[in-house]
């Protein structure tokens, strides 16, 4: 029989479902979709896994110190009762003669690239593969993506790096928290990622217990140039604008309060400024879950389901486990519909030229691009109301980021003043700053969170802080001191992460970055996957290393002495964000698959070598907590070398 037939393999069958509809595959199966010459079948996420360690060798069942390391020389996979009436289906398909070519359209990623991988192995198929890349489930999208499929070896470094993630996983997980849990006798997860995760968690709440406050004062005054028509508040700083805290007896307080309301207040100096705020890049995934966290503490995991509903479900914004906040020049023509699709719901809002104006290389660079572009809106048109609350607002977001990029920069004049007030032989400086927006601009579109209102006490500490200034105010302009009071305050412990900060820290491996625009040397550097990250802090919460305390992430002290145990090398954020670039090389051709498993298991076999036979820290399960577990430096010799 000649084959005259092409399977495809999609993740889901939502997915297949749309796949089928273009092809033409409408005739119902049992697990698959037929008809036109294609058979449409999926999986259900992983039908197939990586063996757990007895179904590899039967006496790594038993947790002993003898059997560690373990170290599988073959990766055999396997299929799970719940999983397998799909399997077999699967593997039926792709073993029937009447097929003579397979597509593999599962999700574009490495995760996706994993699932048919393994599958396709476990069926022992030989067949032809070819690989669907799309980045939105739209009909055009899908038929162009056919017409345009590429040979499934074109993306073999993304399966190698895909294995590679997998195994040392496996590697990392299996044996260390093995070793841990036979050393301190208590079961204990370590994680390639997720224990340098919980690591930057531990570090941040040992300071905030171990921080003392301080009491201090600062002085303030109220000043006015009008006999109290308007007014304005300053706080006295020693030589830097920075340095206003005075000792906690309030004596020296004191004294300047005096000072203050018997000397002769003038203006010393007036500067004035712009401040331009160019609109922000378009969203990647972990932009966009850091953005929902602070609008509307949505966790990361909330986040990445709802933008998965509108990419799957909706068809509504295109693959949301992106990288990139950039366009390729080939999406960049589909604009103009995209804002056509969009436009109507932001009347009012909307900047001259939007979707017609090609944008500039700040948005549009095909070498910032790599398997997908940010996330967009597609040209699927639909009534909102068909979204519940929470799609609505993500779907919202994606469509304000995309509109801002055609709108002027967002500017604000920064005014800074610096009030004198002099007494013989001694001068006294107050700094007030104002700020008054120019130009709206990009901030139109902005979604603001409301803030608490302030109290008067708020009201009254707050002299430096910007406020709107009286326009009148000049140079030498003699002014009125209306009060001057000494405020008492506190200096505050760091604040916990929240989750979208503690994003940002994976993105960048626990840097800390002035920027806010992360470069893309640390992204590539980072803990886990934007795909991956919102699970591993589900999986600290879960096992409760972890917790959440209203929008903050706080390590419990179970997670904390996970953390004290543990050597340098295994909570290091450094060197698993360099394991992680590492398997971006692999990804992109640049490095093998061979040597970097050689690494893991070379540093798997050290420490566990070191938990088991070296000199161990004191572990007492459920013990109140008070020494410092600190991110120290892991041992170099675990350190891949650094790229060319």
């Amino acid at each position: 029989m000649v084959p005259t037939s092409t399977a495809i393999v999609a993740e889901k069958p939502s997915v297949a479902r749309d796949i089928a509809r273009v092809v033409g595959a409408t005739k119902q199966g049992d697990g698959f979709l037929h008809g036109n010459n294609h058979v449409v079948t999926w999986a259900i996420g992983h039908l197939v896994s990586l063996a757990q360690p007895h179904e590899m060798r039967p006496e790594w069942k038993s947790w002993r110190r003898d059997l560690l390391p373990m170290l599988p020389q073959e990766w055999p996979l396997v299929v799970y009762d719940r999983t397998k009436p799909q399997f077999e289906t699967v593997k039926r398909i792709l073993s029937s003669d009447k097929i003579g070519r397979v597509i593999c359209a599962t999700d574009a990623g490495r995760e996706g690239e994993l699932i048919f991988r393994y599958i396709y192995e476990a069926s022992a198929c030989t067949k032809p593969v070819d690989r669907l890349w799309i980045s939105s489930l739209t009909p055009d999208a899908i038929r162009n993506g056919l017409a345009n499929i590429k040979p499934a070896s074109t993306y073999d470094g993304l399966a190698d790096a895909a294995r590679g993630r997998s195994r040392a996983d496996w590697l990392v997980g299996m044996n260390l928290s093995r070793a841990y849990s036979i050393a301190f006798n208590d079961k204990l997860s370590v994680g390639r990622v997720q224990t340098p995760t919980l690591a930057m968690l531990v570090e941040r709440e040992l300071e905030i217990r171990a921080f003392v406050p301080e009491d201090y004062f600062e002085a303030i005054a109220t000043f006015s140039p009008n006999k109290g028509k308007s007014k304005y508040k300053g706080t006295w700083f020693r030589k830097e604008k920075s340095d206003t805290r005075l000792n906690a007896d309030g004596l020296e307080a004191n004294e300047i309060v005096g000072r203050a309301k018997s000397g002769n207040a003038s203006i010393e100096s007036l500067q004035a400024e712009n401040q331009r705020m160019l609109p922000p890049f378009l969203y990647d995934l972990t932009e966009l879950q850091r953005h929902a966290n602070r609008l509307f503490s949505f966790s990361a995991q909330k986040t990445l389901d709802l933008a998965q509903a509108l990419y799957e479900k909706h068809k509504l914004i295109s693959y949301p486990r992106t990288d990139s906040r950039h366009l390729s020049a080939d999406v960049a023509q589909t604009l103009p519909k995209i804002v056509d699709t969009i436009r109507n719901d932001y009347k009012g809002l909307i900047a001259p030229g939007t979707g017609q104006t090609p944008l500039n290389k700040r948005y549009v660079d095909d070498t910032k691009v790599s398997d997908h572009h940010a996330i967009l809106p597609t040209t699927v048109h639909k009534d909102r109301s068909h979204l519940n609350p929470d799609e609505a607002r993500i779907y919202d977001l994606i469509c304000r980021r995309l509109l801002m990029a055609w709108h002027p920069e967002y500017i604000t004049a920064v005014t800074t003043v610096i009030t004198k007030i002099e007494n013989p032989g001694i001068t006294d400086r107050y700094h007030s700053t104002g700020t008054v927006v120019v130009q709206q601009g990009w901030k139109v579109l902005d979604i603001v969170v409301e803030k608490k209102s302030k109290s008067k006490k708020d009201d009254d500490e707050a002299g430096s802080a910007a406020e709107t200034l009286p326009d009148i105010l000049v140079q030498g302009q003699e002014q009125e001191v209306l009060d001057a009071k000494a405020v008492r305050k506190k200096t505050r412990p760091p604040k916990r992460f929240t989750e979208g900060t503690l994003l940002t820290a994976m993105e960048t491996a626990g840097k800390t970055l002035d920027e806010k625009e992360l470069s893309d040397a640390m992204k590539e550097n980072g803990l886990g996957t934007p795909a991956t990250r919102a699970a591993t802090i589900e999986v600290l919460m879960e096992r409760e290393y972890a917790e959440r305390q209203g929008k903050a992430l706080a390590a419990t002290d179970k997670g904390i002495h996970l953390i004290e145990v543990v050597h340098p090398e295994v909570k290091s954020p450094i060197m698993t964000g360099q394991w992680e670039a590492k398997l971006q090389r692999i990804h992109k051709g640049g490095e093998q698959l061979s040597p970097f498993m050689e690494g893991i298991e070379k540093y798997v076999t050290d420490v566990v070598g070191k938990v088991l036979s070296g000199p161990r820290p004191s572990y007492k399960p459920g013990a109140s907590f008070s020494s410092r577990a600190t991110l120290t430096s892991p041992d170099p010799q675990y350190l891949p070398p650094p790229h060319a």
